[in-house]
């Protein structure tokens, strides 16, 4: 008796301490959890200024050159007579067409058209052989030629790749080229309904350098030139620089352009033209 009279407190006791601390407990509030860290956002990349290196344009431009080519006489010629007559030297008309399409990575591929005509008059300098005929000192003669000039281009942009913001750019030319030449002279006098004509021929691949400078997305000027020499054989040279302007999808661009050539001396004759001068057009960019 002694003894349950003593747990009887006890009991009573932890009871209440235990009650106690359950509504002690309950009444705190929970503790915060930790949050786990937010990912930081990578920072934004520099959005390169427009230009055309994946993008489908098609352009038309005039060319206003000085210049024109020259009949030589070749390693199988049969001399005398000579074979050297300078055909005219001012085109009134020359005019061409690119197009560009984009390829892999920061490239586009090129194709380019030119035509030029021109027609003049002259006095045969000295008796002359040209085209299996001969024609003689003083003869009154009207010459013409029509030049085409074909080019495929692939612009490889070597420095920087990708270009990011980068204002300066570097690129490579990696080109073929077909140039096709028919003079005709005639004698207007001595054989009038006898024209003495030709066709000759450039065919090589070429490699040149390019250079951009983009200061905004609304304008850039751009360099560029390429060539093959093969001795003893054709020649041809081809160079040009201008500045652009980007009106929304158009595009407006001027400058100078040079185009050099010389077809294979390894017949009777040969032919080779310098021609230069100012240049622009317009180019639709389809985005």
């Amino acid at each position: 008796m002694k003894l349950t009279g003593r747990i009887c407190p006890l009991l009573v006791c932890l009871t209440i301490c235990f009650v106690w601390c359950s509504l002690s407990a309950a009444q705190q509030p929970p503790a915060p959890q930790a949050s786990a860290p937010k990912a930081q956002a990578p920072p934004p990349q520099p959005q390169e200024p427009e230009n055309i290196e994946r993008m489908f344009s098609i352009g038309l431009y005039d060319w206003l050159p000085s210049g024109g080519p020259a009949l030589r006489a070749g390693t199988k010629a049969v001399v005398p007579p000579p074979h050297d007559l300078t055909l005219p030297q001012k085109p009134s008309r020359a005019y061409g067409a690119i197009v560009t399409f984009p390829t892999k990575g920061n490239t586009r591929l090129e194709f380019s058209y030119l035509t030029i005509n021109d027609r003049g008059n002259t006095i045969a300098p000295t008796d002359l052989g040209l085209f299996g005929g001969t024609i003689s000192k003083g003869e009154p003669l009207a010459m013409d030629y029509s030049l085409r000039h074909f080019k495929l281009s692939w612009n490889y942009l070597t420095y920087p790749n990708p270009p990011q913001d980068a204002k300066f750019r570097v690129k490579t030319l990696w080109e073929f080229h077909y140039v096709q030449i028919k003079p005709t002279v005639v004698a207007t006098v001595t054989a009038p309904d006898q024209p003495l004509s030709g066709s000759q021929r450039v065919l090589l691949p070429a490699v040149g350098l390019g250079i951009e400078y983009v200061p905004s997305k609304h304008f850039r000027m751009e360099m560029r030139g390429s060539g093959m020499l093969v001795p003893h054989h054709a020649t041809l040279g081809d160079a040009e620089g201008s500045a652009v302007v980007r009106l929304g999808s158009l595009e407006i661009f001027a400058g100078g352009k040079v185009l050099h050539f010389r077809t294979s001396p390894q017949q009777d004759s040969f032919i080779q033209e310098t021609l230069w001068g100012p240049y622009g057009g317009v180019r639709w960019v389809f985005r």
